[in-house]
C-alpha cells in the first residue's frame, strides 16, 4: 500500500502534541509514512516560550520519516492548514490531516489509507473522517457511512477534492435570503453553520473548516465516516485558542466519546458511494440532542 503523507499542525501546546504523536506512533503505518509537522510561529509575546518548547520537543523527537516545517512568523490556524494541505496534496495527491489535540485510535491510519485508495476516483467523495458523532443508531454497525457533511477532527482528502476548496466562499450571500438553503446548510437546525460562515466572511473568526464545509456543500459532496469515532479531541482546556465558550470545554468532559480500542477491528468500507438521507437526519438529531444538553449546561453554569 502507498501510505498517504501525514500532516500534523502544531502551535504552542507541547503536552497535547506529545500525546498526539504517541497515539499516532501506535498505528502500524506511522513509521512507514512520510510525516510533516507544520509548526506555526508565535502570534504574540506570550506565545514565544511555548512555541520554542514545541520546537525543542520536535527537534529532540524527530524520526527519520519526519520533516519539521517551522513558519518564521504566525500564519494562524486557517492559513497554516491551507498552506500545509495544499503543499502535500500538490506533491503526493493525498494527505492525512491531524491537529495537535487529536488522539488517534490504533486503526486510524489503516482506515484512512484504505479509504483513500478505494475512493480515489470517486469525485463525489470529498473527505474521509476519523471522527464520528455520538450516534446511538450507528453503534452496532461494522461499516462506514457516507454523510453530506465534512469535519475537521482528524481527516484525509485528495488533491482532486482540495483543488475545489474555495477560500473565498463564493456565493455565501445566498444564505441571507434563502431560508431553505440555510436550513440545509445548518443540518435542519442541527448546527449553526450559517452563523459561522457569516462570522468568517465578516471577519469575526478565522476558520478554514467552515469554508471547506461550504465548498463541499455547494458541490453536494460526501464524507466517509466510521460507525464509531476513531479520534478523540483533547484540546478543550484552558490552552485552547479557537474555542470561544469556556462552558463547551466543561460540557465535553461530560460527553467525551471513547475511541476504538487496540483490539477493535478497522471498520469496513461501503461498496457503494451513496449518502442516505436518513443517515444525515440521524446525525442531525444526535447533534441537536448534544446542543440541547450544551444549552442546559450553559444556563446552569451561568447561574452557578
Amino acid at each position: 500500500m502507498n501510505y498517504a503523507p501525514i500532516a500534523i499542525f502544531a502551535y504552542r501546546r507541547v503536552r497535547h502534541l506529545e500525546q498526539t504523536l504517541r497515539a499516532l506512533a501506535a498505528c502500524p503505518e506511522f513509521a512507514k509514512s512520510a510525516v510533516y509537522v507544520f509548526s506555526d510561529g508565535p502570534a504574540n509575546g506570550q506565545a514565544v516560550a511555548d512555541v520554542a518548547a514545541v520546537r525543542r520537543f520536535l527537534a529532540e523527537n524527530c524520526t527519520p520519516n519526519m520533516t519539521i516545517v517551522e513558519a518564521p512568523g504566525n500564519l494562524g490556524l486557517a492559513a497554516s492548514i491551507t498552506y500545509g494541505v495544499t503543499q502535500l496534496c500538490n506533491e503526493f495527491g493525498r494527505v492525512i490531516v491531524i491537529e495537535d489535540d487529536i488522539i488517534a485510535a490504533p486503526c486510524l491510519l489503516t482506515w484512512f489509507n484504505r479509504a483513500l485508495d478505494q475512493y480515489q476516483s470517486e469525485s463525489d467523495v470529498w473527505q474521509v473522517s476519523g471522527f464520528q458523532f455520538p450516534v446511538p443508531e450507528f453503534r452496532h454497525r461494522n461499516q462506514g457511512v457516507f454523510l453530506h457533511l465534512v469535519t475537521s477532527w482528524g481527516w484525509a482528502t485528495w488533491r482532486r477534492a482540495w483543488d475545489r476548496y474555495d477560500p473565498d466562499a463564493t456565493g455565501w450571500q445566498q444564505l441571507r435570503d434563502d431560508a431553505s438553503l440555510r436550513d440545509a446548510f445548518d443540518l435542519g437546525g442541527g448546527y449553526p453553520h450559517t452563523k459561522m460562515l457569516f462570522d468568517q466572511m465578516e471577519g469575526r473568526i478565522d476558520s478554514w473548516a467552515i469554508r471547506w464545509r461550504w465548498s463541499a456543500f455547494k458541490a453536494h459532496g460526501l464524507a466517509l465516516y466510521p460507525p464509531r469515532t476513531l479520534v478523540q479531541n483533547i484540546g478543550f482546556d484552558a490552552t485552547a485558542t479557537h474555542t470561544r465558550y469556556r462552558w463547551i470545554k466543561r460540557l465535553l468532559q461530560f460527553r467525551r466519546t471513547k475511541i476504538a480500542a487496540s483490539n477493535e477491528p478497522c471498520p469496513e468500507l461501503p461498496l457503494r458511494v451513496e449518502g442516505a438521507v436518513e443517515d444525515d437526519k440521524t446525525v442531525s438529531r444526535a447533534i441537536k440532542s448534544f446542543r440541547r444538553l450544551s444549552n442546559r449546561l450553559k444556563t446552569a453554569l451561568a447561574g452557578a
